[in-house]
């Protein structure tokens, strides 16, 4: 979990969410500072005169794309780990809680709790899933726009010095 966690261990989905919270930060600030260099590169680009058009280092505007490309996939893996790990806290806390009415001999009045809480922890599983999902569509749509207009702005600069 996030090291920014605070949460105990009883406690699985404040730590779930400290870190989704914590990963969604980390990854954003990695996107952004590839973003940001990205702007960068073609703000040091020459323009051609008369033209509107500008040269860019391409090997630079390349390079950025290619970690950009990194940082989406490592952000989906994460959100899988997420998923996973959450799916064997609720397992584990299941057993725990299957354990405690076995031992107390309450188990067959307790069925309908332990329903109600299996179903609110399938629940909260599909909304991180949904939540994550959502994420990573969201970020894959801005990473498209951008590199749709740096792409734009590569092929018209390469349109201008062709012949």
């Amino acid at each position: 979990m996030s090291s920014n966690c605070k949460a105990q261990t009883s406690d699985f989905e404040t730590c779930l969410q400290c870190s989704v919270q914590f990963r969604k930060e980390v990854t954003a600030i990695e996107l952004d500072d590839l973003i940001d260099e990205l702007e960068d590169a073609l703000a040091e680009g020459r323009r051609v005169p008369f033209s509107g058009r500008l040269l860019v280092d391409e090997e630079r505007i390349l390079d950025i794309i290619d970690r950009m490309r990194v940082a989406i996939p490592e952000e989906l893996k994460h959100a899988r780990r997420v998923i996973q790990e959450q799916d064997r806290l609720l397992a584990e806390a299941q057993a725990r809680v299957q354990q405690a009415l076995e031992e107390q001999g309450l188990l067959a009045a307790v069925e309908a709790e332990r329903q109600r809480l299996i179903q609110q922890a399938e629940e909260e599983a599909a909304q991180v899933r949904s939540g994550a999902d959502e994420y990573a569509r969201q970020i894959l749509e801005e990473l498209d726009e951008r590199l749709t207009k740096v792409l734009t702005n590569v092929r018209n600069g390469l349109s201008t010095l062709q012949p």
